[in-house]
């Protein structure tokens, strides 16, 4: 109680309330009968204004309601504060709402109301105490001072130690949200239409049995059908339940994918009725929309990893929800084990803890006071909760699951499903593309626009940018009142340009979302009544007996087929054309096996190496990697040099575990101080996020290469990516003098004579004064940088993200005392020595015949059509990635002399003659 009125009197210390805890604080202190210490009227009293004081906007009053009835509420009209104080002190008096006058100038911080941040936790605070056990008359001290302690814990984290309140002006530093992001501001009114549709979800009916799993049991496996509302509603039904308890503990929601992380959560923070980044925010690679007043944080499984790193027992966390399980991603995997094992370690520490209370408060029942203050924060151990685990998929082996979770219990949720009548084709197609090309536009011709909308699943970015070209191209011959809208989603899309599949659609017209698998399971996109299913996606497929890992165009699953097809029965009757013939869909596999049964290991074994996992053979897999992928994953780390003899981390694999990137790029930024090229090497790495920063339109390729050969270098592709980079930054530079990949720019106008346009209009609104904002300055800007990307076919999007990536990479290294505006100027020799640091196994030498046999696995390698090396022979070669079509083909490739090979790496290749 002490501690709680402490907090009280900091917190209203400038204020008429102040002098209400003043003197219960001292009243209590007088207090010489120890059975006196703390009366149940009392706790009842202070945790009622703790809960209850509310600030109205309109009225210009605070608001008291009873805490177990918190719709009695009264205005506090004109008392005797002294009268209140002996009411409450010393007499056990059942609660009553109060009424009180107030000066309102004396209840404002800095112009703010100074309970303002109370009215923000309302819920989670009210939750926790109504969760405690209740109190009455004959209640043991021992009772009310543990609701006291346990209260004034959920105080301390909600408001800090000090009590006192967060600057408004304080801004989160992480991500392109932090330029004038406010922590926390005031909630957002909760829109009425998007509560109702809340409750009218499948899911809402299992709300109340949902938190009762998860409040009963460490682990909950959760199997919701795709559209049930799982991914959105389950964390905020969680923290309603009051399973978030202030600052310093929330809800982790992982997503395969950083698409789903931002779309998702921007959803979930509309509904919540706060601005994304309070109490919701999103956490991916590169990017960080979250602060410390964030309750639910959406985020990719590779970023909660990282938080492992820094966080060990992930003490941020009370629950912890792995969604899309079914995907069984590497990352995923990896958290399985890593999770039980931290679920385990914080319920023997906090039983530790509470035994330790428990001695604590017997040994407190037998001391006296004698007018001083109890010291029970000094002497309180670490608060550590129990972590709850909630697994959710749309489709799942749970019985799998549930065995490996020690027989945790299996909730079944339905989804909303129409009948959809499923069509194949009558040939294998040669080119599905082609095929998705002419199956929209008869769903179009042949269909009503207003029946729904069409998905189109693809295999990846390069395949939904030919086909939106070829859509937008027939599109200009459709009348004007039947017209389609392509609306792409990929995870290199900016976020803006996400959200627009959830976009109504214009009247007179029809959408057709061009996707990736992440529209199977991960988001839920309205309005879909046609499925067009190409029947492919992109793999990536490791070797371990040839040491080699592609990327692939492969079928999909039986599982994944019948996902795709479930989207077009969402909101009424629908159809799924499936462009493979059902001959071909039963000779599919069920599901698509682990990915870390065909995936390399090398970053996996450096996380779990720096998560303190030193034996990686005997780790808590779900499903045990081969033991060939393993051996190989640490015969690249100890050859990167970031194991040594022992298999034990060095200082270098320690430095390469702290960024997020595969350890082979990590070592090439490390390398480049030593070759003086870290601006160089930095471009390098950034470029590698995306899967192209070129484009060459089927029906304007002669054109597009021209174009191309400006920024070409003889010595391939990675030279021919850094001198694009340097013409863009360049122009950016000292053409417009403006950044443009903030997020405000991410909306280029279409064509530069907007610049002289909007120029005019400013200048007619503002009797010629200058433009009226940033803003403005940096659409104009970001319009002349877009007509120049379309001049030169750069695509525009990917160098603007490349940018951002790049501007974290460099404060990364920056912190770390690397001076990142070292160049080697046009040395091209140095940055691909120092590349060959990190790349030596994806190097390949010229055979007689023109072809190239890969040094790992001995393989023959094409170089991909795409590569400035295409028909070229040099001795030897650098690759990003080999890609299996028709061929093996090199993609990302230049040229390198067959002597570095052997400095790169010469713990493998030291005994190898090259000039042979």
């Amino acid at each position: 109680m002490l501690r709680i009125l402490n907090l009280l009197m900091k917190k209203c210390e400038n204020t008429g309330f102040g002098e209400i805890f003043t003197r219960l604080h001292s009243k209590i202190l007088k207090n010489s009968k120890p059975d006196r210490l703390v009366s149940v009227s009392l706790v009842e009293f202070v945790s009622n204004f703790a809960l209850s004081a509310q600030y109205s906007d309109s009225q210009n009053v605070l608001l008291l309601s009873n805490g177990k009835n918190p719709s009695l509420v009264s205005k506090w009209i004109r008392p005797d504060l002294e009268n209140i104080v002996s009411d409450y002190v010393g007499e056990n008096k059942p609660v009553k709402p109060a009424t009180l006058e107030f000066d309102f100038n004396k209840v404002m911080e800095n112009g703010v109301p100074a309970w303002q941040d109370v009215v923000q936790d309302y819920e989670t605070i009210q939750n926790h105490w109504n969760m405690t056990p209740e109190l009455n008359e004959d209640s043991s001290e021992v009772e009310v001072l543990k609701k006291c302690e346990d209260f004034a814990i959920i105080l301390e984290k909600t408001y800090g130690n000090s009590g006192s309140r967060p600057s408004e002006n304080e801004t989160n530093t992480m991500g392109k949200h932090s330029k004038g992001y406010k922590s926390q501001g005031p909630r957002n009114p909760i829109n009425e239409a998007l509560l109702h549709q809340r409750q009218s979800l499948p899911i809402y009916s299992a709300r109340n049995e949902i938190i009762r799993k998860i409040r009963d049991n460490r682990t909950v496996i959760v199997v919701g059908e795709t559209g049930s509302g799982k991914t959105t509603q389950i964390p905020q039904y969680l923290m309603e339940a009051g399973f978030v308890r202030g600052f310093g503990s929330g809800i982790a929601v992982t997503q395969p994918r950083r698409v789903a992380a931002t779309s998702i959560s921007q959803r979930v923070a509309e509904e919540v009725g706060t601005r994304l980044g309070d109490k919701v925010g999103y956490s991916i690679r590169f990017e960080n929309c979250s602060s410390k007043y964030t309750k639910i944080k959406y985020l990719t499984d590779g970023m909660l990893l990282r938080e492992v790193l820094s966080d060990p027992l992930l003490l941020n966390y009370n629950v912890v929800i792995l969604d899309e399980a079914h995907e069984r991603t590497l990352r995923t995997d990896i958290l399985f084990g890593l999770l039980k094992s931290i679920q385990k370690q914080r319920e023997e520490m906090e039983d530790e803890n509470n035994k330790r209370k428990e001695n604590r408060l017997s040994q407190n029942n037998d001391k006296k006071t004698d007018g001083k203050t109890l010291d029970l924060e000094n002497k309180q151990p670490p608060r550590i909760t129990e972590l709850k685990i909630v697994i959710m998929s749309a489709t799942l082996d749970s019985e799998k699951f549930s065995n490996y979770f020690d027989n945790a219990p299996v909730l079944y949720i339905s989804g909303r499903q129409y009948p959809v009548k499923t069509l194949y084709t009558k040939e294998p197609q040669s080119d599905y593309l082609d095929s998705a090309h002419i199956s929209v536009l008869q769903i179009h011709l042949e269909t009503n626009p207003t029946s729904g909308d069409i998905l189109v699943f693809l295999s990846g970015q390069e395949d939904i940018e030919s086909l939106e070209k070829l859509l937008n191209e027939s599109n200009k011959n459709l009348p004007k009142h039947n017209k389609i809208l392509t609306t792409p989603i990929y995870a290199a899309l900016p976020q803006r340009e996400q959200n627009r599949v959830f976009d109504k659609t214009p009247p007179n017209m029809r959408k057709v979302v061009l996707a990736t698998n992440i529209a199977e399971t991960s988001i839920t996109i309205p309005g879909i009544r046609y499925v067009v299913d190409s029947g492919v996606h992109k793999s990536r497929d490791y070797d371990s007996r040839i040491g080699v890992e592609s990327l692939l165009v492969q079928p999909i699953s039986k599982s994944s087929a019948r996902q795709r097809m479930g989207r077009a029965g969402r909101i009424g009757n629908g159809v799924c054309y499936r462009l493979y013939t059902e001959y071909d869909f039963q000779k599919l596999d069920e599901n698509e096996a682990p990915e870390i049964n065909r995936r390399q290991l090398t970053s996996v074994i450096l996380t779990l190496k720096a998560s303190g996992i030193e034996d990686i053979l005997n780790f808590d897999y779900i499903d045990a990697p081969s033991i060939p992928s393993l051996k190989n994953g640490l015969i690249e780390l100890y050859s990167l040099e970031a194991l040594d003899d022992s298999g034990k981390l060095t200082k270098l694999g320690e430095w390469m575990a702290e960024f997020p990137l595969d350890p082979v790029f990590s070592k090439v930024l490390y390398e480049s101080v030593k070759y003086k090229c870290t601006r160089e090497i930095l471009d390098l790495v950034s470029a590698q996020s995306v899967e192209t920063l070129f484009y060459s339109p089927a029906d304007n390729r002669q054109t597009a290469s021209e174009a191309h050969k400006k920024f070409q270098s003889i010595d391939g592709d990675h030279w021919t990516a850094i001198n694009l980079l340097k013409m863009f930054d360049s122009y950016r530079e000292n053409g417009t003098k403006i950044i443009v990949f903030d997020q405000d720019s991410e909306y280029p106008t279409e064509n530069p004579e907007y610049n002289e346009k909007r120029s005019e209009e400013t200048k007619a609104e503002g009797s010629g004064q200058r433009l009226s904002s940033r803003k403005e300055k940096e659409v104009m800007s970001a319009g002349k940088l877009e007509y120049w990307c379309r001049q030169n076919f750069v695509n525009y999007k990917n160098i603007n993200y490349v940018f951002r990536v790049r501007k974290q990479i460099e404060t990364m290294l920056t912190r770390m005392g690397i001076d990142v505006t070292v160049s080697c100027g046009d040395d091209t020799d140095s940055v691909l020595m120092c590349l060959l640091s990190g790349f030596f196994y994806k190097c390949a030498m010229l055979q007689p015949d023109g072809t190239y046999r890969s040094l790992v696995g001995t393989q023959t390698v094409h170089i991909h059509p795409s590569s400035t090396m295409f028909r070229k022979r040099v001795a030897a070669i650098v690759y990003n990635q080999l890609v299996f079509t028709n061929k093996l083909y090199a993609k990302g490739v230049s040229s390198i002399q067959p002597s570095w090979i052997q400095t790169a790496a010469p713990k493998l290749y030291g005994n190898i003659n090259f000039s042979s």
